[in-house]
């Protein structure tokens, strides 16, 4: 066999390897796509994906606990401010006029 075909016969042998593993991996895909359908898998990855940021946020958590959870009350003051400043305002009181000096006159 010359140089080029017995190149040929490699290349071919190749090509052939590489479209039998993507069969396999087609034939495979193929199945779990008639088994499960696209939502399926969209909801396996999501829930993953989810899974993964959940994970991730407790160990922020365990590691920060503090500044974590300064940030949550920083938060929860921000969003109740409202509230907040009524219930004081209603314990101390607000003036609303000033008070005049009575020694003037």
């Amino acid at each position: 066999m010359s140089r080029g075909a017995s190149q040929v016969a490699l290349d071919r042998a190749t090509r052939d390897a590489a479209k039998a593993k993507f069969d396999s991996r087609y034939g495979t895909i193929k199945a779990d796509m008639e088994k499960r359908g696209v939502a399926g898998r969209v909801i396996d990855e999501t829930l993953a994906t989810v899974k993964e940021g959940f994970d991730e946020a407790v160990a922020v958590v365990e590691e920060r606990p503090a500044i974590v959870g300064g940030t949550l009350a920083i938060l929860a003051l921000w969003i109740f401010k409202g509230p907040i400043i009524d219930l004081i305002t209603s314990i101390f009181g607000r003036e609303t006029e000033p008070q005049e000096d009575s020694e003037r006159d």
